[in-house]
């Protein structure tokens, strides 16, 4: 079985965001990575290359419009919460708004989330509308509630 750091790390590397990555949170539940890459991507490529990384690590992607996104996004917050000091609650819409708010910047984003045996996996890749660098890759490694 795979440790967040190594699936976090498969994420990096395959975006070539490695160089420059760093946790945002780490903690015993989670692991959230934010790096980006100086590799552009054309925007019709981003989905499949998100779906591309799901089989590298092993994940069964989650339909968008299931219910199970918005529990895997609580179960991640209660992690987060555990050692971290947060504000406010992380949900499903919360996640959507901050994808609006950056589409509104004119970034285009795209996210997929996967579930493996023991981690929930949220994937999400920005970039600017016109392909220009830097690609943003921010990967979380939730470890899965039983």
């Amino acid at each position: 079985m795979k440790k967040t750091y190594e699936i976090a790390g498969d994420v990096m590397g395959f975006f070539d965001s490695f160089k420059g990555s760093k946790p945002a949170i780490d903690n015993d539940n989670i692991l959230i990575v934010r790096g980006k890459s100086r590799k552009v991507l054309p925007i019709n490529e981003l989905q499949s290359k998100l779906s591309q990384i799901g089989e590298i690590i092993g994940g069964k992607e989650i339909d968008a419009t299931s219910d199970t996104i918005t529990e895997i996004l609580k179960s991640g917050d209660k992690h987060i919460k555990e050692n971290e000091e947060i504000t406010s609650s992380i949900d499903k819409h919360g996640f959507m708004r901050m994808k609006e708010e950056l589409e509104s910047m004119g970034l285009v984003v795209e996210y997929k989330v996967f579930e493996l045996p023991s981690y929930d996996v949220v994937i999400a890749i920005w970039e600017d509308k016109h392909e220009l660098p830097p690609l943003y890759v921010e990967v979380t490694v939730s470890k899965r509630e039983e």
